[in-house]
């Protein structure tokens, strides 16, 4: 069976090989685990119970997890497999239960939410470079999107990623999603229940195209959704010398001037990071 369902249509028969995501048809799973990490609305106080899906369409070449995205190493699941991960981390007490890059699992993760009879939020957390097809697979699965905005420069999309049509894809693959789960809404608890976080990885030397996605999203969608703004860029070993800027951290002037535009522009929902965010350290220990 030939894979289209991502915007690489690759056309690969991941039943018996692996597409451009390298990893088969059948999900596979790095480790799932309470996660404290993220947004405070996501994480509250007991953790999100995240899935950390091995496997990607996009595959940036400055990856920070790229044990994961890029080896494919992990264990595989049946539909029902995941439906007991979910359930596990249910019972130990997470807020919501979070898929980290499960696209390219579209149609067996759409039957393992069928399948968990979840009493907590569903939150997909994906690099954006997805088909509206595949997302409308999750179409009432899924409560929370967690998407991000990499790229506006079509060259950038091109050199990083291979991807030049990513701002578009990115474009239509987030109003789907809004579509579906529609305006944040919050909990009494205080922490989110529907809605969108779109989160934007600055990267050193890139702030304009920084401010443009900023200026879109504010735009576009406002207050309807909170976007998460992050400093936490790290230059891996692995980037070649012919992308010497990424070899750089991000300039803490330029990271706080789009801090400020999100001021300017009014959005109050939004989420910003210390610029001592850097380093190594921050880098999920992801199982091999």
């Amino acid at each position: 069976m030939k894979c289209y369902l991502c915007p690489r249509k690759c056309g690969a028969d991941r039943s018996t090989s692996t597409g451009f995501c390298k990893v088969g048809y059948d999900p596979v799973v790095n480790i799932y685990k309470l996660h404290y990490g993220e947004e405070p609305l996501i994480s509250g106080s007991h953790g999100s119970g995240t899935v950390f899906f091995s496997g990607c369409n996009l595959g940036c070449i400055f990856c920070q997890n790229h044990d994961i995205s890029f080896t494919g190493k992990g264990t595989t699941y049946t539909p029902s497999g995941l439906a007991d991960i979910y359930r596990d981390l249910e019972s130990q007490g997470a807020h919501n239960i979070n898929l980290v890059t499960p696209m390219h699992f579209a149609p067996s993760v759409a039957e393992s939410l069928k399948l968990s009879n979840l009493s907590i939020p569903v939150a997909v957390n994906t690099g954006s470079y997805d088909s509206v097809e595949s997302l409308k697979m999750l179409d009432g699965l899924v409560d929370i999107y967690m998407p991000d905005f990499k790229y506006w420069s079509p060259t950038l999309g091109s050199q990083l990623a291979h991807a030049r049509d990513y701002r578009e894809v990115c474009m239509e693959a987030i109003d789907e999603m809004y579509r579906q789960v529609g305006p944040v809404v919050i909990g009494d608890d205080g922490l989110l229940k529907r809605g969108l976080i779109v989160r934007h990885l600055t990267l050193p030397g890139q702030l304009f195209d920084s401010k443009h996605i900023l200026e879109y999203l504010c735009m576009k969608y406002g207050n309807n959704i909170y976007i998460s703004l992050m400093s936490q860029y790290t230059p891996m070993p692995s980037i070649s010398q012919s992308f010497g800027f990424l070899q750089k951290t991000v300039n803490p002037a330029h990271y706080w001037q789009l801090n400020d535009l999100l001021c300017n522009m009014g959005q109050t929902n939004a989420f910003v990071q210390d610029t001592s965010s850097i380093g190594e350290e921050l880098i999920p220990d992801f199982l091999k």
